[in-house]
């Protein structure tokens, strides 16, 4: 399809003031404003991430299959309507524009979800806890891309500079890892601390209800700043009709993108690698190093801690590199931190305790945290620079669709992740309902301890390098972008 035949029926000054606002320079209020509406993911998924396979299995008793199968379901049912979603609302027409209804409908519905999972009942049968912890996983992960899919996509809008977008991107994920860290802060602070704190049942529904508050106030932060920057967005050249027709043909033009196809490939990669790491978390504190809260706190803490602190510092850095060169380079430092310690544990060659150890696993946490915040916020610009090519190439905005995409590839991957935790789980022989017969005293078999260091670590950081290698065949640098923007801007002028 041509560019006049994507552009008919829309007005030429209208695509002209839209493409001179968003060169125009993006202030500080509104990128701090926009960057909240990370609160939605960052704390539902690191709160369910970090927390609720151990609530599941070690203090519901839950067996690790049927838990990470449930978890992993709704993620792949979500992975596979979040096209669907990417593709209306980049053809939606309203008054407040293509992205705000969606944020405003998925809200409350992912609030509610999440504080429901965190307060599973007491006293039923096994079979009965899978089918609500299923329902509701779907129902979590569902409401949040419908909240959060808007929101990535409309960040893709708010500027076209190459170096512009990273600096959106790095207060988008510092934002993210507040409160992320909130989340973590709020389990490990209030309610989960002390002895045998992560074993208190009653403590998680309280838990999940503060954690909702905390991203409904970012969320409305958000949607208030958004709303303010309506005139930067694209205008929707498209007929909304026939949507099934276009959400296909959109899914198919996104992959005849090779920088796509490439970003995809390497984000399903990362993503599985992190989710079997984060959803072992605190099982591999707990039994691989024998922490106790206090010091499970701190390690967690530190992680986030160094995603947060890595923010400002990559915002002001990522500018002046190429995009491609920062990723590869921070996944590599992230793979080591991976690595290292649990391998050197497994091999004897790291025979720490107490504060030692402590000291090392939160030092090691902390650059892990800063090398991901590196490797998170060039990925997410990078996203947005293929979306321009995209246009290019086809003549269409699918930034809905992109990121999609890569929520797609994030949640397929992470389900499988939290499935292959599950697994490993049930392989090591871990018994269900751990911490609540015996707290963390509980005794294991060698054999149980190494199988969870050997996923937890090596095995996880496995997946990643194999996503370094997809990654050396991107192609898309600073130059390559300017050329795309440049004959870009000659067709909206054209008409």
């Amino acid at each position: 399809m041509s560019t006049t035949e994507t552009t008919q029926n829309v007005p030429v000054d209208a695509t002209l003031d839209s493409t001179a606002a968003r060169h125009a320079p993006l202030p500080l209020a509104p990128k701090i404003a926009y960057g909240a509406g990370a609160f939605v993911d960052t704390v539902t998924n690191n709160g369910l991430t970090v927390f609720g396979l151990f609530y599941f299995t070690s203090v519901c008793g839950v067996a690790g299959g049927p838990a990470g199968l449930a978890l992993s379901a709704g993620l792949v049912v979500d992975a596979v309507l979040d096209p669907l979603i990417g593709s209306v609302s980049d053809r939606w027409r309203s008054r407040l524009g293509r992205r705000l209804p969606f944020m405003l409908l998925g809200l409350p519905l992912a609030m509610i979800a999440f504080v429901l999972i965190f307060s599973l009942p007491a006293g039923v049968s096994a079979t009965t806890l899978f089918v609500m912890l299923l329902l509701l996983s779907v129902m979590l992960r569902l409401s949040v891309s419908l909240f959060n899919l808007p929101y990535l996509a409309l960040g893709a809008e708010l500027t076209d500079d190459y170096a512009e977008r990273s600096k959106v991107a790095a207060w988008r994920w510092g934002l993210g890892m507040v409160g992320a860290l909130a989340a973590v802060l709020i389990g490990f602070g209030f309610f989960f601390k002390g002895a045998g704190g992560l074993s208190h049942r009653d403590a998680y529904s309280p838990f999940a209800l503060t954690c909702a508050i905390v991203a409904t106030l970012g969320a409305l932060v958000a949607i208030w700043g958004s709303f303010k920057l309506r005139h930067r967005a694209h205008v929707v050249t498209e007929d909304r009709s026939d949507w099934l027709r276009a959400l296909l043909a959109g899914v198919a033009e996104i992959f005849r993108n090779r920088s796509f196809r490439i970003l995809f490939g390497a984000s399903v990669l990362f993503f599985a690698a992190q989710g079997v790491a984060m959803s072992l978390g605190l099982h591999a504190n707990t039994y691989f190093w024998r922490l106790h809260a206090d010091s499970i706190k701190l390690v967690t803490v530190a992680y986030f801690c160094g995603l947060l602190i890595g923010a400002p510092l990559i915002g002001l850095v990522a500018p002046r590199f190429d995009k491609k060169r920062m990723l590869l380079l921070s996944v590599c430092v992230l793979i080591a931190t991976q690595t290292l310690p649990a391998t050197l544990r497994l091999v004897g060659l790291l025979a720490l305790e107490g504060p030692p150890l402590v000291l090392l696993l939160v030092a090691n946490a902390a650059i892990g945290g800063l090398a991901l915040t590196a490797a998170a916020i060039a990925a997410s610009s990078m996203l947005a620079d293929a979306a321009d090519e995209h246009e290019y190439l086809f003549g269409h905005r699918r930034e809905g669709l992109y990121f999609a995409g890569w929520s797609f590839a994030s949640k397929v991957a992470t389900g499988g992740g939290a499935l292959i935790a599950g697994l490993v789980l049930e392989f090591s022989g871990l018994p269900s309902g751990a911490a609540a017969q015996a707290g963390v005293e509980v005794a294991l078999r060698p054999e149980t301890v190494a199988v969870l260091g050997l996923a937890y670590g090596p095995g996880a950081a496995l997946l990643s390098i194999t996503g370094v290698l997809l990654m050396l065949l991107y192609r898309l640098d600073r130059s390559a972008h300017a050329r795309i923007l440049e004959q870009l801007a000659q067709r909206r002028a054209a008409g």
